[in-house]
């Protein structure tokens, strides 16, 4: 046989287990073996899978082996055919996905997504401190290169991935090409703000019931921020979390105070000992309810306004005043973001 042949073959080894394996087979059975030279039957040992080790002598000359190129080409979806790599199967050349776990990061309860680009300027400017990771397209680097220069700053990671990877982490095409990670905000007790604005003489509060819609709430925290409403009240202030909301509201989410109330009678209460006038805005004129045009109503320095889209007897009958909007035949009512920003452009006049 050649010689370089056999060189070119591994050095092949084979270990034994510390451990002893028990017979599997029946005593019964005939066993194959040797005779030693004391003619001592021998049982010949089984070998294992596991017991087997390659070793492979390091290779100085430039052999056939060692010429091969083992480059691998990224517009194709397979390494070339004259390499049959036993990595071939292990080497990802698809599209790099995101370094974000999509499953992940929803699951955490302290953590959030913020998406397009006024509501990522918007946190950007009031709390960037928040901020855990940005994903952005290259189209819109430019747009946030002071945000981009202060990620590196502080060390915080940011990936510039396509539109369509953005698509999958907010599960929306409405994301404008930017996402954000940011820690959730802490809401306010009624009492903590209550107290924080103690030494204001004009304030308005939002006090918002039963409006689930993320898109109806955006818009009425866009309104709300448009004139200067400095507090809004829910009972699940998780909602302003999401994304959707977050979206339509274009940054207003970050000019409002969050402010989680369990009962809401108890908050109106203690809003009415502090000084605020309550209004209840009707979401239309109900024949059975005593209320007023909007025209008629005079406003206080101090103000809470209880918007709500089911008619709640229990808010109404706790509001010094009750307000509808007249609509006319053809339509009674108006959507109730849009409702609730003409009582407040009359509220800011």
């Amino acid at each position: 046989m050649n010689n370089n042949t056999e060189k070119s073959k591994p050095t092949i080894f084979y270990a034994k287990n510390s451990e002893s394996k028990k017979p599997f087979r029946s005593a019964t059975k005939k066993t194959t073996g040797w005779k030693s030279k004391d003619d001592s039957f021998q049982v010949k040992p089984k070998r294992d899978r596991h017991d087997r080790i390659e070793t492979f002598k390091p290779r100085n000359d430039k052999s056939a082996f060692a010429k091969k190129s083992f480059i691998v080409d990224l517009n194709q979806s397979k390494l070339p055919i004259e390499n049959e790599s036993p990595w071939q199967k292990k080497l990802r050349t698809n599209e790099q996905t995101p370094t974000f776990g999509y499953d992940g990061y929803r699951q955490r309860k302290e953590e959030t997504l913020v998406y397009s680009e006024n509501s990522c300027k918007a946190v950007f400017k009031h709390r960037r401190t928040a901020i855990v990771k940005l994903f952005i397209t290259q189209e819109m680097t430019y747009q946030f290169k002071e945000l981009i220069e202060w990620l590196v700053k502080q060390r915080l990671g940011y990936d510039v991935v396509s539109s369509e990877q953005i698509g999958k982490i907010t599960q929306t095409q409405h994301h404008g090409g930017v996402c954000l990670i940011v820690k959730k905000r802490i809401p306010l007790t009624l009492l903590d703000y209550l107290e924080n604005n103690s030494d204001k003489d004009h304030d308005c509060v939002l006090a918002i019931d039963d409006v689930n819609n993320p898109h109806n709430l955006g818009g009425l925290i866009r309104s709300a921020a448009f004139y200067g409403v400095n507090g809004v009240m829910l009972r699940q202030t998780n909602l302003l979390d999401s994304g959707a909301a977050m979206r339509v509201a274009e940054g207003g989410v970050e000019a409002v105070e969050s402010i989680k109330s369990d009962d809401f009678v108890a908050s109106i209460d203690m809003l009415k000992q502090h000084g605020y006038q309550v209004i209840a805005l009707l979401p239309c004129q109900v024949k059975s309810i005593t209320s007023s045009e909007l025209h008629q109503i005079h406003f206080n320095k101090k103000v809470a306004v209880v918007i709500f889209q089911q008619i709640n007897m229990k808010l109404i009958n706790s509001a010094n005043i009750v307000v509808h909007l007249k609509g006319n035949d053809n339509m009674s009512s108006l959507n109730i973001s849009v409702a609730t920003g003409v009582l407040l452009s009359n509220l800011h006049k």
